[in-house]
């Protein structure tokens, strides 16, 4: 949380959190001169201020700084962010009265869901709690306490209010409003893995969303085993309605496709793990190899400029090998390197043919 990070900064400073702020998403090559320049424009009409420190932020591949300023800021007229040197970044700031509003928002939530503060306390296991205790809680306190009920708690803690499953017939001719077969099962396959409602409620909002054959065979299942679990379900729909391409096809499908004519790298990468995805699910090919093939793939199947067949070369080489998500970032930086370089061949003759006629004129 942004404001925790600048609460937590200003205590290891020592210095008045009311009196300072944080800006954040600043890009990493950017100087103190560079960053300087930005924040005295932008915030001009706030006061005078002091740097007092630079981070790195990992999360987010950035850094933030911290400024104190020499009087009370008046809020009102703080910007919530500023241009800056690519793109916007975000001013991070503490309002006199944000823990008041932060209880009040708490509060109000909890009685329209019918409980109280000391009730959330007692359902994730705070017996000893009293009261007076519960409401002298700090916020920061009770959004650690928020923040556990929503990750941690084995049940909702308070009633669900869950999105239905699209609908899932399983027939020949499905109807507009179905999705397909595929679609679907990765919805319901969040539910099981991810949702932390009981497993008759699952299965209950499962059935929600089938219709014609697809029913039928859950109703078939449920005969046989009332117990049946989610998971098993899930993997009979599979044999039933899944993609009856063996392991050997999923295998060459995915070490036969190559980037088309007029198709980015980053959009083959990303068509490609589709395939790779769906041979790994099948165990043709094995999931702690998935980023090696992934690599190997895109290395022999795309039209790569030298550069980035440096790069990854040297990735494969020296390691660690890049996931998905670090294989794209690669390969969208030097796309986007080669489309600035483009741009700016293209500009140069026509600065180049500009000044021949300048040249001219003045002869």
């Amino acid at each position: 949380m942004a404001v925790a990070l600048l609460e937590d900064w200003c205590k290891i400073m020592s210095v008045d959190v009311q009196k300072s702020l944080m800006v954040t998403g600043i890009p990493v090559e950017c100087g103190e001169a560079e960053i300087q320049a930005v924040l005295r424009e932008a915030l001009k009409c706030v006061g005078s201020y002091r740097l007092l420190g630079k981070i790195f932020r990992k999360q987010d591949n950035s850094s933030a700084v911290l400024l104190e300023f020499v009087e009370d800021m008046d809020v009102s007229v703080v910007p919530k962010e500023v241009q800056g040197k690519e793109g916007v970044w975000k001013v991070v700031f503490k309002t006199p009265n944000q823990d008041t509003e932060f209880l009040q928002r708490l509060n109000l939530f909890l009685e329209k869901e019918g409980q109280t503060v000391l009730g959330m306390f007692r359902a994730l296991g705070h017996e000893g709690v009293s009261p007076a205790n519960a409401l002298c809680t700090s916020p920061e306190l009770l959004a650690h306490l928020v923040g556990q009920a929503v990750v941690h708690a084995p049940r909702p803690l308070l009633p669900t209010r869950h999105c239905k499953l699209r609908m899932f017939s399983g027939s020949t001719a499905p109807a507009p409003e179905e999705e397909p077969f595929e679609v679907w099962l990765e919805q319901a396959t969040e539910i099981v893995k991810e949702w932390p409602i009981p497993e008759a409620e699952k299965k209950r909002w499962l059935m929600e969303s089938l219709r014609g054959p697809a029913l039928d065979l859950m109703h078939i299942l449920q005969a046989d085993s009332p117990s049946i679990s989610m998971e098993a379900c899930l993997e009979a729909f599979k044999q039933v309605f899944g993609s009856l391409e063996s392991r050997r096809a999923s295998q060459v499908r995915y070490l036969k496709t190559y980037q088309e004519e007029g198709e980015k790298v980053s959009a083959y990468v990303l068509r490609l793990e589709t395939l790779l995805r769906r041979a790994v699910e099948k165990r043709a090919i094995p999931r702690n190899i998935a980023d090696q093939v992934r690599l190997e793939q895109v290395m022999a199947g795309a039209n790569l400029s030298n550069v980035l067949w440096c790069r990854l070369r040297e990735l494969k080489d020296q390691g660690p090998l890049p996931t998905f998500l670090e294989l794209m970032k690669v390969v969208r930086e030097e796309e986007e390197e080669e489309a600035s370089f483009e741009h700016e061949n293209r500009e140069e003759p026509r600065e180049r043919e500009g000044y021949a006629r300048w040249d001219r004129d003045r002869n």
